[in-house]
């Protein structure tokens, strides 16, 4: 029974974990280029990388030195776009034209994929193929930069000492670790932690606490997930009622020396691993989607880097709870109970201020 409960609470947190995938807009990137040409040569190794990164780009090309169809089609786009499109290489995306290949011309250019993943947009040089092109605005990247600087309101975070640091800016595989670690280090959310350690120590066989910790680990990713997306700001206050109740009762209990059975202590903390989820800081998850989403990802790394996220905010936790419990056993039974009392009686207005 217990084995089926692990795997359900396995399936659930997959689930979860599983990003809600957007439909994103196919988006073909046209590159004309000549044979012999060190600027086209460097510009179509960038690309391969580009299409790793989006599995929703298709990359056509044009060789227009060598072959004089494709040469003339490269004029009848000049023409047709009033555009001066001399020398190569060249490169059209969506409404976009972008001349030559440097540094700034690949920030261009990804710009544009992104900006074209999400956007209903003309594909001229498709149009033009087909002869069903009129004559469209070309979106230039003035307006990529804008799209970027929106998206940097939402990616922004103030720390100490560093100022502001846009995780955008910052290589996904950096960001994550470091975006996962201060999600869990609130300070209000680390006394949480440790309320919830204080009250799985009340268990008395190390066995029994190892599972419920396990357990309530699980809990607090399935929670904080859902309050991530769901939203419901009356299920917070909800939690901050039982978390008050939770904390008054065990106060009274310890206090008046009140014996319970350990199924009740075993129920108390997983509705406080559930709490603890639901009060999480979402801000974090919510930053590193808006970046998952702003580079159209595959589907495949946007699951890696959300499982990738929430390995790193645990890190911390559990570093936490083996210190508690390290130092814990070190101390006398009676000044254990004071120190619980103690926890508790904290907890009332952190769980109120949160």
């Amino acid at each position: 029974m217990q084995k089926k409960f692990k795997y359900l609470l396995l399936i659930i947190v997959l689930l979860l974990i599983f990003p809600k995938v957007s439909a994103k807009e196919s988006v073909n990137l046209y590159l004309f280029w000549g044979d012999g040409c060190p600027h086209c040569e460097a510009e179509q190794i960038y690309l391969k990388d580009l299409e790793k990164d989006f599995d929703n780009l298709r990359v056509i090309k044009y060789e227009v030195w060598h072959n004089e169809n494709n040469n003339q089609f490269m004029r009848q786009i000049a023409s047709e776009t009033n555009e001066n499109l001399n020398g190569v290489p060249i490169t059209i995306i969506g409404q976009t034209i972008i001349s030559g290949f440097s540094d700034s011309t690949k920030q261009q250019i990804r710009r544009a994929i992104n900006y074209y993943s999400q956007t209903k947009h003309h594909d001229i040089v498709k149009e033009i193929r087909e002869g069903t092109y009129e004559n469209v605005k070309e979106i230039s990247g003035k307006e990529f930069i804008k799209e970027e600087s929106n998206l940097s309101k939402k990616t922004t975070v103030e720390l100490p000492f560093i100022k502001e640091v846009d995780f955008k800016n910052i290589e996904l595989i950096t960001a994550i670790p470091i975006l996962g670690i201060l999600a869990s280090l609130s300070l209000p959310f680390l006394w949480l932690i440790i309320t919830f350690a204080s009250i799985i120590s009340l268990q008395r066989e190390k066995k029994i606490r190892i599972k419920i910790l396990l357990l309530g680990l699980m809990m607090i990713i399935i929670s904080s997930l859902l309050a991530a997306i769901l939203k419901i700001n009356s299920i917070i206050w909800i939690c901050k009622t039982l978390g008050l109740l939770i904390c008054i009762f065990l106060v009274i209990t310890q206090s008046k020396r009140l014996t319970f059975s350990d199924i009740y202590f075993k129920i108390i903390s997983v509705i406080s691993a559930i709490i603890i989820g639901w009060l999480t800081p979402a801000h974090y998850w919510n930053i590193l989607n808006e970046i998952i989403k702003s580079q159209s990802l595959s589907v495949e790394i946007n699951i890696l880097s959300n499982i990738y996220f929430f390995v790193s905010s645990l890190i911390p936790y559990i570093l936490i709870l083996l210190i508690f419990s390290n130092y814990w056993k070190k101390i006398s039974p009676k000044k254990q109970k004071l120190i619980r009392i103690f926890i508790w009686i904290i907890t009332i207005p952190v769980i109120i201020f949160i």
